[in-house]
């Protein structure tokens, strides 16, 4: 008697096709909250054409590809081997059409950031080779250096206050590193402190990439040109370790975006609950390539959206 009084209260049930709707229409609306786009700032004034960037799920490592829409394409360290060329960044640039590679970026010679760059030159026409030319003793670094030579590749040592144009409206301004390079405590130069910093500019809109780089070359960067650090989208140093992204560069660089490049379940704890804490805490929105997948930031210089994929061979 008392489960027929409680039946007896129930509201009439959905048919099935309805809720299924109903569902359909909610991840519709989470979609369009997450590419929707974005003003860069007030007054902006036009620019034409549209620039993509694309933050490459290629696990513990990082790859940044950079394509405007007047056929200009660039690559920002190349992952950890042969098989994420193969696998995710030569199926994203052969999917925008891109055969030929304007610059290819070196942050450091760590193999999480080179180990893929022999694969790149062996599948893309490159133009210009650009790394801080440190010393390493990287067999994926030095078969690097090999085949730029072979190929009569220009290659350019990365320093600060260099100016370089990807196309008609997108330009690249090297941040870091500067001579004298920066020391551990050891005495040894740092790879990850001596890395390319590197400020994406199209329009109105700033993507700063910051490779591997920790607290010490971030203070130095932020005591040199602390005004020049503002971006609306800051790639997370280091895969999110907590001996990076301090507050004070969170300050200087104001991003409303923060992206994570890491890998699910690696053993290094990347990204750190202090950071991602830190982030949250002053409202910055976070996207991992370990959880959302490859993330692309598409400018078209007076805005900017950002949309998610898993792999790159089905649909957005």
């Amino acid at each position: 008697m008392t489960q027929r009084a409680r039946s007896s209260h129930k509201g009439p049930r959905l048919p099935a096709w309805l809720l299924a709707l109903g569902l359909l229409l909610l991840a519709a609306g989470v979609l369009l909250a997450r590419t929707r786009w974005l003003p860069a700032s007030v007054g902006s004034s036009a620019v034409a054409g549209r620039a993509t960037v694309a933050f490459l799920d290629v696990g513990q490592a990082l790859a940044v590809a950079v394509v405007t829409a007047d056929g200009h394409a660039l690559l920002y360290d190349a992952g950890n081997s042969a098989r994420d060329v193969r696998e995710v960044i030569a199926p994203f640039f052969e999917e925008q059409g891109v055969t030929r590679l304007d610059y290819l970026l070196l942050s450091h010679p760590d193999q999480d950031h080179v180990g893929g760059m022999p694969a790149v030159l062996d599948t893309f026409a490159v133009e210009t080779f650009l790394d801080p030319a440190l010393p390493s003793t990287n067999l994926a670094y030095l078969e690097t250096l090999q085949r730029v030579a072979e190929r009569g590749i220009h290659a350019q040592r990365a320093r600060r206050g260099q100016t370089l144009a990807l196309g008609e409206h997108v330009r690249l301004e090297i941040l870091w590193p500067r001579d004298p390079l920066l020391r551990d405590e050891s005495g040894d130069l740092s790879d990850n402190d001596n890395g390319l910093v590197v400020r994406l500019v199209h329009g109105d809109v700033t993507i700063l990439l910051t490779g591997d780089i920790e607290a010490p070359a971030e203070r130095a960067l932020i005591s040199l040109e602390e005004d020049m650090l503002r971006a609306q989208v800051l790639q997370v140093p280091h895969h999110g370790s907590r001996t990076s992204t301090t507050p004070e560069l969170l300050e200087a660089v104001r991003p409303a975006v923060a992206v994570i490049s890491a890998g699910a379940g690696n053993p290094y704890g990347h990204p750190h609950s202090e950071v991602m804490n830190r982030l949250r805490a002053v409202g910055i929105v976070v996207y991992r390539t370990d959880v959302d997948g490859t993330v692309v930031i598409e400018s078209d210089g007076t805005g900017y959206r950002v949309r998610t994929r898993r792999g790159w061979s089905g649909e957005r």
